[in-house]
């Protein structure tokens, strides 16, 4: 298993003046229906993707959403675990044989560390309240966390913002120790822009999962997902651009939209030929200085 300690931005240093409510939202592009190859391929992005887990220091235990419904799951740290956190911002990226989690404590967010951006998908916009980066050398250094990276293609150089959005404070004043605690009570949503590349720096084309095949050739790899808390909303990157200049990245393009997330695409009665969705527009803009 494997953590990384990472540290925050400034929300004055790396945002849009006025936030999500001042920019809008974006537009349906078209409706699709995902065949079986694609709604595979969708649920493999889903689990590749980095989940929350709440570290629940006083009962020493992890607290997660289930993958297949919104009821809580409590888990047993492995042996030797502690919530290695050396910036004292609240939040470490963790890798273990279940996979990869963006692991947060009741500091997090109210230790000095500020927001980083926006980013609006479809119905959801979101003023990102945290953004955490990584890097190829964080990577290594943390010991192997990142099967959102194991793409299949090689590249010198990896980046990542990951951005969360949530009410902080009041996490920080909430009793832990209640029967009822629920801390993804306190989250609006998250999201990422990463990209992978012989050259992370510049303008990178938004790979197309839904139309790619085996026979395309790549120069790099740049995707992003959001999650919407608020309505159990999720968008895969489908097209478009991302750029990155130093430690920020903005994002124009197109998502996949997953509308009834619990409903149908992950419960377990899932039938690969139901899914209906929605490509939408995006934009925005995470970093960490």
């Amino acid at each position: 298993m494997g953590a990384i300690a990472l540290g925050g931005c400034n929300k004055e240093q790396v945002g849009t003046a006025g936030g999500a409510n001042a920019i809008g939202k974006g537009e349906v592009v078209r409706s699709v229906e995902l065949d079986q190859d694609q709604a595979r391929t969708a649920k493999d992005a889903f689990n590749k993707m980095p989940k929350m887990r709440f570290w629940d220091e006083t009962n020493h235990r992890f607290i997660e959403m289930s993958n297949g419904n919104r009821d809580l799951v409590f888990s047993d740290p492995d042996e030797g675990f502690s919530f290695d956190d050396p910036d004292n911002n609240g939040v470490i990226l963790f890798s273990d044989d279940s996979g990869d989690y963006i692991v947060f404590s009741t500091g997090f967010g109210v230790a000095g560390n500020g927001g980083g951006g926006v980013v609006v998908a479809g119905n959801s916009a979101i003023n990102i309240d945290i953004a955490v980066c990584i890097s190829a050398q964080a990577i290594a250094d943390g010991d192997g966390f990142g099967s959102i990276f194991d793409t299949g293609f090689a590249f010198d150089e990896y980046a990542a913002v990951f951005g969360i959005a949530g009410d902080f404070d009041a996490l920080a004043d909430a009793d832990t120790g209640a029967e009822d605690f629920d801390p993804f009570e306190y989250f609006h949503g998250f999201a990422a822009y990463y990209v992978l590349s012989d050259e992370v720096n510049g303008s990178h084309e938004v790979f197309d999962w839904l139309g790619a095949t085996s026979e395309d050739d790549f120069d790099d790899f740049a995707s992003s997902f959001v999650m919407d808390f608020s309505n159990f909303s999720l968008y895969f990157s489908t097209g478009g651009t991302l750029e990155v200049s130093g430690g920020q990245m903005s994002f124009n393009g197109e998502y996949l939209a997953i509308t009834d997330l619990f409903e149908s695409f992950l419960n377990d009665d899932f039938n690969e030929d139901d899914i209906q969705a929605n490509i939408v527009t995006g934009f925005g803009m995470m970093g960490c200085n």
